[in-house]
């Protein structure tokens, strides 16, 4: 295979299998949205915002986990639910004013569709929050599949979402080979769940420390043709 990192992904991504995408900081290029969303909730509920560097100290985990933390260091008797609701509410209605997906990022998941190759979203976030972005960029048949945090009892690193993924598409993971279903991820955490299930790991980002390869984002595969 090329020792380049993007012609490599390439490859790996074309004979998969499956390919299992990660959202937020991988599809979505949204992180910095994600906190201003939490600081909107925050705001919303009469909270103080996240201090400075506090939100960095959560990224990767899922969104249960970030509002919980949230909220246990302000020690109010707002429910976890209520605050998420409040952060899905204004992410849906930002990305729809600023779309954070790259046209670029469109055109590799249709590309990869129309060679047919299955497609999931394994994500920490929330049906609520992803469902309406997929629609309103047309992808919803491309990624038939969504499992998120509401669908798992354990988050990455577990890989409990990416098999519940595979079950969904269809694909049974006791019989595929090592490394035939990719996984793309941009935190240490989903590396670890996609390596935990056998997949080869791209990372995007450069925050993915540990995947197979890492590459720029998904519009870097451009350049190799995907």
């Amino acid at each position: 295979m090329n020792g380049d990192p993007c012609t490599l992904a390439a490859e790996k991504l074309l004979a998969a299998t499956a390919v299992l995408l990660d959202f937020n900081g991988t599809l979505s290029l949204d992180e910095d949205l994600l906190e201003d969303c939490y600081a909107r909730a925050l705001a919303a509920l009469d909270l103080a915002p996240p201090a400075p560097g506090e939100y960095a100290t959560l990224l990767g985990r899922s969104e249960e986990d970030i509002a919980a933390a949230l909220l246990v260091s302000r020690a109010e008797a707002v429910t976890t639910d209520a605050l998420l609701d409040e952060v899905a509410a204004a992410y849906v209605e930002a990305c729809r004013e600023r779309p954070r997906v790259p046209a670029a990022h469109v055109e590799v998941v249709r590309a990869l569709h129309a060679r047919g190759i299955p497609l999931a979203i394994v994500t920490g976030t929330l049906r609520r929050m992803i469902e309406p972005v997929l629609a309103d960029l047309q992808l919803s048949h491309e990624i038939p599949v969504v499992v998120t945090i509401e669908d798992v009892r354990q988050g990455k690193p577990d890989p409990e979402g990416f098999r519940r993924g595979l079950e969904l598409l269809g694909v049974d993971a006791g019989q595929v080979e090592p490394g035939q279903v990719v996984v793309l991820e941009d935190s240490p955490s989903g590396v670890a769940a996609g390596h935990a299930l056998g997949a080869f790991v791209i990372g995007c980002g450069g925050t993915a420390s540990g995947a197979d390869v890492e590459i720029l984002d998904l519009a870097s595969l451009a350049s190799a043709k995907i």
